[in-house]
């Protein structure tokens, strides 16, 4: 078959046979004498049952949770008792058990200072 506008050979399509392709003017063109497919043959996904199932299954669903609903409205609701949540204790943040002699921490605030002011006095001579 050739393409009616250039007259170039036409090359059936990969996708879709019902249609052929001119690479020469990119345009495709339809098969003539092809039918239409029907809603059943186009349907695209695998793991998409047909309407008929999808139907009587959402039919399934909802009178079953419509008897969910009417089974819940008949007992009466029951409010679960909460259980008090035990206190943890940190040792870990505790520190006034610990007797830490705070000498060490003196000298070495005195010694920052003293390198502090040496730094200071070396940058301004």
């Amino acid at each position: 078959m050739k393409c009616p506008k250039c007259g170039q050979p036409l090359k059936p399509s990969q996708k879709d046979p019902d249609y052929m392709l001119c690479f020469n003017c990119r345009k495709k063109f339809k098969l003539p004498g092809t039918k239409q497919r029907g809603e059943e043959e186009l349907q695209k996904y695998a793991n998409i049952p047909p309407k008929k199932v999808r139907d009587k299954r959402e039919k399934e669903m909802r009178k079953a949770y419509d008897e969910l609903l009417s089974v819940e409205e008949e007992r009466p609701r029951k409010r679960p008792k909460r259980r008090p949540e035990p206190e943890v204790e940190d040792d870990y943040y505790d520190l006034e058990d610990d007797k830490v002699s705070k000498v060490p921490v003196i000298i070495l605030g005195i010694a920052i200072v003293a390198v502090a002011a040496l730094i200071i006095y070396m940058l301004l001579k």
